[in-house]
C-alpha cells in the first residue's frame, strides 16, 4: 500500500477564512502547515501512547488498545494506560 503526502481539500469560504485566521495567529506560512498542526493536535488528544515503546497504539475496545510496533496489549486502568501483556512476534 502506498501513502501520499499530498491531500487535496476543498474548503468553503468560512473554512478558508478560519484557516487564514489560524495562519496569521499561529504565524504559519501555509494552509498545509495549519492542516498538519490541526491533525497532529487532534491525534495527540485522542491517541493512546504505548508505555512500552512510545509508539501510537490503536484502540480495539473502549479500554483496550494494541500496539503494532511492540505488539503490546494495553488496558486503561484508573485513567492510566498500562501494558497488560506483550504478544510474541511471529
Amino acid at each position: 500500500m502506498q501513502h501520499s503526502d499530498e491531500v487535496n481539500v476543498h474548503l468553503s469560504e468560512q473554512e478558508q477564512e478560519m484557516i487564514e485566521i489560524l495562519m496569521e495567529d499561529l504565524e504559519l506560512p501555509s494552509t498545509d502547515d495549519v492542516i498538519r498542526l490541526l491533525v497532529k493536535q487532534e491525534a495527540q488528544r485522542i491517541a493512546v501512547v504505548c508505555p512500552s515503546c512510545g509508539h501510537y497504539a490503536r484502540k480495539t475496545q473502549q479500554d483496550v488498545a494494541s500496539c503494532n510496533s511492540c505488539l503490546s496489549i494495553i488496558n486503561l486502568s484508573e485513567g492510566i494506560w498500562e501494558v497488560s501483556q506483550m504478544r510474541k512476534q511471529s
